[in-house]
C-alpha cells in the first residue's frame, strides 16, 4: 500500500487528535479518585468507540506503516501530529485501533494551546485524548515555571495528577543545570484542576537552594492561565521605636471583571491593629479608586481623636469626546497621622472636583478646592476654600497678518474661617504675533488688555497689619511685550554643533503699585529664573500683576553632538525703569537691575549630568540668593547623585518660611543584574542638623524578591519623634500576574 493511501487511512482513524499533557504511567477505565494508589495499578484500557472524524488531523512523519491484521498504525521519524492547536512531537507513535490507545516514544513533547509543554520519553494516551499516563515527565507551564515528577496521569481532560513532584518557577543555573534552584516546592502529590484553574500541593516542603525551610500539608495557587485571583499577597515586616514590631499581611480580592480590592491588615506591637484598604474600579468611560485606613491606639494616651484614619480617593470620567469630569478627596483625622504611620508626607492635602471641556482651539474648566493643612504651625482656620474656580481660554485662527487673537476669562470665589475672603472676575483679550525672517531672526509681539473686579473682605497689609480693607477694587491693565531671538549654529566637528542664541525683550505697562488691598492668594511664591525671565508677568499667579517698563536680555550657549549629548549655559538679567512694589524686597525684581540669573545643563552622555540654577544679589555678587543644583555621575552599576537647594527668604512677611539651605547625597549601586543597593541622606545646612537617612538593599530575579529598608528620621512634631524604622519584604514570585 502506498504511503499516500496509508496517510489517508490514518487521517480517517485518528480524528479528532487533540493531545493534552499526559502525566503518570497507568490509567484505569473508571478511575477511583479516592484511591491514593490508583496510579500503581495495572493499566486497563477497554475498547472504545472510534474517535470522531469531524475534525481534520495533520500527520507528518518520515514513514507510516499500517498493519491490517493487528489494526495498528505506526509512524516513525520526526513524527508531528497536530489538531485543534495541539501538537504532539515524538520519534515514534504507535496507534492500536482495537484498544484505542496511542503510544508515543522517544523525545515526546505535547504542546498545549495555552503554551504549556509536556516532556516524556514514553507516553500512553487514549484515542479521544481525555485520559493518559506517563513516567518521568517534565512540564513547562505557560509562565515558564517547571514541574518534574516520577509519574502522573490525567483524567477526562480536566484533572491532572502527578506524584513525587518538584515545582519551581526559577531558571536553572547555566553553569550547573542539575543544581537545586533558588527555591522549589517538593510535594508527594500535585493536582492541576483545569476547570477550577488551580494547582494543589499535598505534603509539600519549601526548599531554598535544596535546603528544606518550611513544610505544609496543603497549599494551592492559581494556574498560569489565571490573570486575577483572590488570595493572600506577600507579607511585609517592620520594626520601629514608635510603632514596635509589625507585620502587614495583604489580601487581594477580585470583585468582578473590572473591579478589585486589596486589604492591608497591619499588626503593630505598640499600636495595635492598623487597617487599610484600596479599591479600584474601571468603566468604559472612566475609573475610580480610593484608599482608606483606620486605627485606634489602644496602648498610649494622646491628645486628639481616639479613632484615627484617612481617605484618599479619585474618580475620572469622560462624558464625551469634548467633556470630562473628576473628583479627588484627601482627608486625614489629624495633622500627624499620615506621617506617623508612614502613609504620606505632604504638607497639605487637596480635595477638588472639576469639569473640563476641550476643543480644537479652546479650553474651559470649573474647579472647586478644599485644603487640609498638615503643618502644626499653621491653623486650619486660615486654610482657604475655593468654590468655584472657573476659566475659559480661546485662541483664534491665524489671521492674514500671521498672528492669533486670544481670550482668557476667569471667576474665583475664595473664603476661609479666619482671614481674608475675595471674589474675582477677570477677562483678558489680546493679539499674539510671531514672525521669522529669511535670515533666521525670530520676532514676537504680544499685546493684551486685562480687567479685574474684586469684592474683598478683611484684607490686611502684610507690611503693616494696622492697614485693613473691605470693599470693591477694579483695575484695567494694558500691556505690550516684544521679544527678539537670533539662534545661530556652527559645526565644530564631524559630529558636534555649537549654538549661540542672543535674546532681547521689552515689556511696557502702567505702574500698578503694591496692590496690598487685593489679597495675594495665588502669587505668594516668587521664583525668578530662566524659565520666566521673558514672560510678560513674572508673578506665579493672577493676584499680583507686574507693571512698569522693563528690558530683558539673555544669552544661551549650547553644544550638541550626534551621539545624544547636549549641554547649554544661559545667563540673563532684566532692567526696570521704575520700582515695582508688588514684589517682595528679596525677590530681586523690585527696582532697577534685577538679580543676575544663570542656568547650566551638562549632559554629555549617559555617565554623568548636571542641572543647576543660580541667582546672585545684584549689589553683592558674592551673596547667593538662590541655588538649585542636581548632579549625578557613574555607570548603571554605580550611580552617585548630589543635590543642593539654597533659598534666601523672598516671600511676604505673613507667609515667610525663612531661609533654607539643604543638601542631599546618595548613590544607587547595581553590582549584579539581580542586586540593588541604595543609600541617601539629607541635611539642613543652616542648622547643621541631619534630616533623614535611608538605605535599601534588594535582590530580585524571575522567581524571588527580597528587600530591606532602614531609615532614620530626625523630625519632631507633636507625637513624631526621631526614630529608626526597618521594613523587610520577601516575595516568592510567579512570572505571571497571579496571586497566591
Amino acid at each position: 500500500m502506498t504511503r499516500l493511501r496509508l496517510a489517508a487511512l490514518l487521517l480517517a482513524t485518528l480524528a479528532p487528535l487533540a493531545l493534552a499533557p499526559a502525566w503518570g504511567q497507568t490509567i484505569d477505565s473508571k478511575p477511583d479518585r479516592t484511591d491514593p494508589d490508583r496510579s500503581r495499578r495495572q493499566p486497563i484500557v477497554p475498547p472504545r468507540e472510534k474517535p470522531s472524524r469531524d475534525q481534520p488531523v495533520l500527520l507528518q512523519a518520515k514513514e507510516i506503516i499500517y498493519d491490517h491484521d493487528a489494526d495498528v498504525v505506526t509512524a516513525t521519524g520526526n513524527v508531528e501530529i497536530s489538531q485543534n492547536d495541539r501538537i504532539l512531537l515524538a520519534d515514534r507513535v504507535v496507534y492500536d485501533r482495537k484498544r484505542d490507545v496511542m503510544t508515543a516514544m522517544g523525545n515526546v513533547r505535547v504542546v498545549e494551546p495555552t503554551g504549556e509543554v509536556v516532556f516524556a520519553e514514553q507516553m500512553q494516551i487514549t484515542g479521544d485524548l481525555k485520559e493518559g499516563a506517563a513516567r518521568d515527565i517534565r512540564l513547562r507551564l505557560a509562565n515558564d515555571a517547571r514541574l518534574a515528577a516520577n509519574s502522573g496521569q490525567f483524567t477526562e481532560g480536566k484533572r491532572t495528577e502527578v506524584r513525587k513532584a518538584v515545582y519551581s518557577p526559577c531558571d536553572a543555573c547555566e553553569k550547573d543545570p542539575l543544581r537545586a534552584p533558588l527555591w522549589q516546592l517538593k510535594a508527594a502529590r500535585i493536582v492541576h484542576d483545569k476547570e477550577q484553574k488551580d494547582i494543589y500541593f499535598y505534603d509539600a516542603t519549601l526548599e531554598f537552594f535544596g535546603i528544606p525551610v518550611a513544610w505544609t500539608p496543603y497549599f494551592s495557587h492559581p494556574d498560569p492561565s489565571v490573570k486575577r485571583r483572590s488570595g493572600i499577597l506577600a507579607p511585609v515586616f517592620e520594626s520601629s521605636k514608635d510603632l514596635g514590631y509589625g507585620i502587614t499581611l495583604p489580601y487581594y480580592a477580585v470583585i468582578d471583571d473590572s473591579a478589585d480590592m486589596t486589604l492591608y491588615p497591619r499588626f503593630l506591637s505598640r499600636r495595635g491593629l492598623h487597617m487599610s484598604a484600596e479599591v479600584r474600579k474601571r468603566y468604559d468611560q472612566g475609573e475610580f479608586q480610593f484608599r482608606t485606613s483606620a486605627t485606634r491606639d489602644w496602648f498610649h494616651d494622646r491628645d486628639g481623636p481616639d479613632l484615627r484614619g484617612h481617605f484618599f480617593g479619585t474618580a475620572r470620567f469622560n462624558l464625551d469626546e469634548d467633556w470630562r469630569t473628576g473628583l479627588q478627596i484627601q482627608r486625614a483625622s489629624d495633622k500627624t497621622y499620615l506621617r506617623f504611620y508612614d502613609i504620606d508626607n505632604s504638607t497639605f492635602l487637596t480635595s477638588k472636583a472639576w469639569v473640563e471641556t476641550f476643543n480644537r482651539r479652546s479650553y474651559g474648566s470649573i474647579f472647586a478646592y478644599g485644603f487640609q493643612e498638615m503643618r502644626s504651625t499653621v491653623s486650619q482656620r486660615q486654610t482657604p476654600y475655593v468654590v468655584p474656580l472657573a476659566s475659559y481660554s480661546y485662541i483664534g485662527e491665524q489671521t492674514s497678518f500671521g498672528g492669533h487673537f486670544l481670550v482668557d476669562t476667569g471667576l474665583r470665589y475664595l473664603f476661609r474661617d479666619d482671614g481674608a475672603e475675595s471674589a474675582r472676575l477677570m477677562m483678558r483679550v489680546g493679539y499674539d504675533y510671531t514672525h521669522i525672517t529669511r535670515d533666521g531672526h525670530i520676532f514676537n509681539v504680544l499685546a493684551t488688555v486685562r480687567g479685574d473686579v474684586y469684592d474683598i473682605k478683611d484684607a490686611i497689609d502684610p507690611e503693616n497689619a494696622a492697614n485693613r480693607f473691605n470693599g470693591t477694587r477694579a483695575r484695567i491693565f494694558p500691556q505690550i511685550s516684544a521679544d527678539w531671538r537670533y539662534p545661530l549654529i556652527r559645526k565644530t566637528g564631524e559630529r558636534s554643533y555649537l549654538t549661540l542664541e542672543p535674546r532681547l525683550g521689552f515689556v511696557a505697562a502702567p505702574r500698578i503699585g503694591r496692590q496690598w488691598r487685593i489679597p495675594n492668594e495665588d502669587a505668594i511664591d516668587q521664583v525668578f529664573d530662566e524659565t520666566n525671565l521673558f514672560t510678560p508677568n513674572r508673578s506665579t499667579g493672577d493676584d499680583r500683576l507686574e507693571g512698569g517698563q522693563r528690558l530683558n536680555y539673555g544669552l544661551k550657549l549650547g553644544l550638541n553632538s550626534a551621539n545624544g549629548g547636549s549641554s547649554w549655559l544661559f545667563v540673563g538679567q532684566s532692567f526696570r525703569l521704575q520700582r515695582d512694589l508688588a514684589f517682595p524686597s528679596g525677590s530681586g525684581l523690585r527696582s532697577g537691575l534685577s538679580d543676575p540669573i544663570a542656568a547650566l545643563s551638562i549632559n554629555p552622555g549617559r555617565y554623568w549630568d548636571v542641572l543647576s540654577r543660580l541667582r546672585v544679589d545684584k549689589d553683592h555678587f558674592t551673596r547667593v540668593r538662590q541655588v538649585d543644583a542636581l548632579a549625578s555621575a557613574g555607570p548603571r552599576a554605580f550611580r552617585a547623585f548630589l543635590g543642593y537647594i539654597l533659598v534666601r527668604d523672598n516671600l511676604e512677611t505673613s507667609t515667610s518660611l525663612g531661609n533654607r539651605s539643604e543638601g542631599r547625597l546618595g548613590f544607587v549601586a547595581r553590582p549584579h543584574e539581580n542586586w540593588m543597593f541604595s543609600a541617601w541622606g539629607s541635611r539642613d545646612l543652616d542648622r547643621g542638623a541631619t534630616r533623614e537617612i535611608q538605605t535599601r538593599l534588594e535582590y530580585e530575579d524571575e522567581c524571588f524578591l527580597a528587600g530591606i529598608r532602614v531609615s532614620r528620621r530626625y523630625f519632631t512634631d507633636k507625637e513624631i519623634k526621631p526614630d529608626n524604622r526597618i521594613t523587610f519584604r520577601l516575595v516568592l514570585k510567579q512570572t505571571t500576574d497571579t496571586t497566591y
